[in-house]
């Protein structure tokens, strides 16, 4: 079995990105993705760059912030900040193909220009349930030859027929209330059959400033369950890798 562990929110907050090295460095986590379109990107770069062997993918953003490209006006509000998340999965707003896969191609570019091989793509919330989004990130899949993050199993069989490489199954059980150890466990074990499993973490520390860009404030939490994996000789058992090795 490969058993991607992936921090999520890379690069939102200095003290998310400290926390998110560290559980690399005691080796619960195998991932990351990074917004490449957050302050303290930059930061989450040089940090990887000293630890290079840390999974390092794209985590495409259209809901939080702004967009780095210009002229994509169905993606954003009249203020040119991008549209709540909900407005986005559920339609609400009429976005553009041509836009999405514009932003998306950009932020996939800027992270190239750092000098990174880049592990995987995934995305900020569900945005892959707007059909335009959706289009857009299997295109840009194909074109750049990247695996793709799949949270559902339909977008699943779609990103498969076309053979983009994608985990056989995703968690994101591990959050909130049940930000507990044995979630993950159970997971792994309910799920022995499949050779590829995502488990997704929102581990790191929280500042002032990440309460400022963030509502999820039980990272901390996440990356002290994590510690109790390893106490209970999980990861002995179960081999972490990342989405470069499906």
């Amino acid at each position: 079995m490969k058993l991607i562990i992936n921090a999520d929110d890379y690069g939102l907050s200095k003290s998310i990105n400290e926390g998110i090295i560290e559980a690399y460095n005691e080796g619960l986590i195998s991932s990351t993705t990074i917004m490449i379109n957050m302050p303290y990107a930059e930061d989450a770069i040089l940090k990887w760059k000293e630890n290079t062997n840390l999974g390092l993918g794209l985590h495409i953003n259209l809901t939080q912030g702004s967009p780095i490209s210009n002229n994509v006006n169905s993606l954003v509000d009249e203020n040119g900040i991008f549209h709540k998340h909900r407005k986005v999965e559920n339609e609400e707003v009429k976005i553009l193909y041509e836009d999405a896969y514009k932003e998306i191609k950009a932020q996939i570019d800027k992270l190239l220009s750092y000098g990174v091989q880049i592990d995987h793509l995934d995305y900020h919330h569900f945005i892959h349930l707007n059909p335009s989004v959706r289009k857009a990130l299997i295109n840009l899949a194909l074109e750049y030859k990247l695996p793709l993050r799949t949270t559902d199993s339909d977008f699943r069989e779609e990103v498969k027929n076309v053979n983009i490489k994608t985990p056989d199954i995703f968690s994101f059980n591990f959050y909130g209330d049940d930000a507990k150890w044995e979630t993950i466990v159970n997971f792994v074990v309910n799920h022995r059959d499949c050779e590829s499993i995502e488990i997704l973490t929102h581990c790191g520390y929280v500042d002032e400033d990440t309460k400022q860009k963030t509502s999820y404030i039980l990272r901390e939490v996440e990356l002290i369950e994590l510690r109790k994996l390893k106490k209970h000789s999980f990861y002995k058992e179960y081999k972490l890798s990342k989405f470069s090795n499906l």
